[in-house]
């Protein structure tokens, strides 16, 4: 990752946003993201109340606060909107677990380039 993440995205910014060259990027952020196949947050009743949220695909600041919820109202006895997101099928990734890494940074080049079109 670029250690100035504000630098980095503000060039891309700017060419969609001409009109905040003058505005002053507060906070930045930048890591690794858990992304599933479907690009659909993996919830999951592991056993009675130990319950998992994740791999929300970039969308976590704003879905992981949804996915919390859910899964506190779970734990309440309210279990339906978690279950219902548990019933998603989440595939997993081609190639097992040697061709995984070589295969999520090809995805990533990939998605990366994209973006750049």
């Amino acid at each position: 990752f670029p250690n100035d993440i504000a630098a980095a995205v503000r060039k891309p910014m700017l060419e969609i946003y001409p009109q905040l060259k003058n505005t002053r990027i507060d906070y930045a952020w930048g890591g690794t993201l858990g992304i599933t196949m479907n690009r659909m947050p993996h919830f999951e009743r592991i056993d009675g109340n130990i319950l998992s949220a994740s791999g929300y695909s970039g969308h976590g600041v704003a879905m992981a606060t949804m996915g919390g919820k859910m899964a506190a109202d779970a734990i309440r006895g309210q279990a339906e909107q978690f279950d219902f997101m548990a019933s998603v099928p989440t595939p997993r990734f081609p190639g097992g677990a040697m061709l995984r890494s070589p295969l999520l940074v090809l995805a990533m080049l990939w998605f990366s380039m994209r973006d750049r079109l």
